[in-house]
């Protein structure tokens, strides 16, 4: 079976489901592997999320490190799915958590910390919402000044309108600046963050 056909491993799966879990303990968990990696790659992230512990859990207690016809460490592939699987569903800490725990099996894969630090980024929402609602209001406040300064002072104070004008262009810089430093900060933030678990940690969960 080629596992990256995906909808017919999850439509053989799912019909044969009974038959699968009388099978010996590694083909079991072979076919199942292969099932819960469709349901990823098909983006069936709540399903997902459902079976994916089930077969980390067999993973630990039958210490199997490898899957025939997929890459890599088998382990370190289903926690990378299950923490991918919680962002998609914006479930942030469950990947933060997650992550944390690949950064520290191997603190030298770029991939999790990259992962590790777009879910601390995406977890501060607070911090990207100020700065967007700095720039918004300092865009409607330069719209206002430039409405105020077509209307009334053009044609009745023409002395103010070079102030006028730098008022608006003062405006639009504290909206930009708003929102590049919160997002800045965010950034640099999460980045510090994601650096900070890659020796040690808890124990595998």
């Amino acid at each position: 079976m080629d596992p990256r056909d995906y909808q017919r491993i999850i439509r053989m799966y799912e019909e044969r489901e009974a038959e699968i879990g009388r099978l010996d303990a590694y083909e079991n968990f072979a076919l199942t592997v292969y099932y819960v990696d469709a349901l990823f790659n098909t983006g069936a992230y709540r399903q997902h999320q459902l079976m994916v512990d089930l077969v980390i859990e067999q993973c630990i207690q039958r210490n199997i490190q490898a899957v025939e016809r997929m890459e890599g460490d088998v382990f370190q592939y289903l926690l990378f799915q299950k923490a991918t699987s919680a962002y998609r569903l914006e479930q942030y800490e469950i990947g933060i958590h997650v992550g944390r725990e690949l950064r520290r099996i191997d603190p030298q894969n770029n991939l999790y910390r990259r992962f590790l630090r777009i879910a601390f980024f995406k977890s501060r929402p607070r911090g990207l919402q100020l700065g967007r609602g700095i720039f918004i209001a300092s865009i409607l406040l330069a719209a206002l000044l430039i409405t105020l300064n077509l209307l009334v002072v053009i044609n009745f104070f023409p002395q103010l309108e070079t102030t006028t004008n730098w008022l608006i262009v003062l405006a639009f810089g504290v909206g930009m600046a708003g929102l590049l430093g919160a997002y800045s900060f965010c950034f640099w933030w999460a980045d510090r963050e994601a650096e900070k678990f890659r020796n040690g940690g808890e124990t595998r969960s």
